[in-house]
């Protein structure tokens, strides 16, 4: 997968993975388009399977799913920094250092959102150059793969997702650094 497609995943997944309200809606066909021009067919297949089955859901259906996913659901909220450290100091500490990160890499982050909210870090992997990409995926790909284990638990739609990712990052050739290595991030992080 070149780079213009690899974007377009992680560009889809965001844009997926984000509450579907009224402006989202809006956005959808635009999304399906891009899903569609994808050529490797194991990420556009459950990409596009997603996107259709939304397009399908009522508005109000789509909103309590997500809620009841994302929002209700502690241990598969998009906050991956949460899964580690709860409201633990250390969190506030490692969102500093992500923040840091991606503004060494030239990407503005704003106070909209904590910076280590899955659509925003997926954003960030969408225009990062390669070696930024990786060796941020190397620190937080087991956490998204953890929650897609979670969501494949629950019977989530939203698995294929995180499916979806997996096969992206494999494709990336990252190797997520195992449970257990509390310092792991901030050994990578080099600015």
């Amino acid at each position: 997968m070149n780079s213009e497609q690899r974007q377009i995943v992680f560009l889809c997944v965001s844009y997926l993975l984000s509450y579907p309200d009224e402006q989202w809606a809006e956005s959808l066909p635009d999304c399906l388009e891009a899903i569609r021009s994808l050529e490797d067919e194991t990420v556009r297949t459950p990409l596009l399977a997603v996107a259709e089955q939304l397009a399908a859901t009522s508005a109000r259906e789509r909103m309590e799913q997500y809620v009841e996913t994302f929002d209700f659901g502690k241990k598969t909220n998009l906050y991956l920094t949460y899964m580690t450290n709860g409201e633990q100091r250390e969190r506030g500490i490692e969102l500093v250092a992500l923040k840091a990160r991606y503004e060494a890499a030239g990407f503005a982050v704003s106070d909209r959102e904590l910076p280590d909210y899955l659509p925003l870090m997926l954003e960030f992997l969408a225009y990062a150059e390669e070696p930024h990409a990786i060796s941020l995926l190397a620190d937080y790909a087991g956490h998204i793969r953890e929650i897609g284990e979670r969501l494949a638990a629950a019977g989530s739609p939203y698995v294929q997702l995180f499916e979806t990712l997996d096969v992206t990052f494999i494709q990336l050739g990252v190797t997520p650094i195992p449970k257990g290595s509390a310092t792991a991030w901030l050994a990578n992080f080099s600015g």
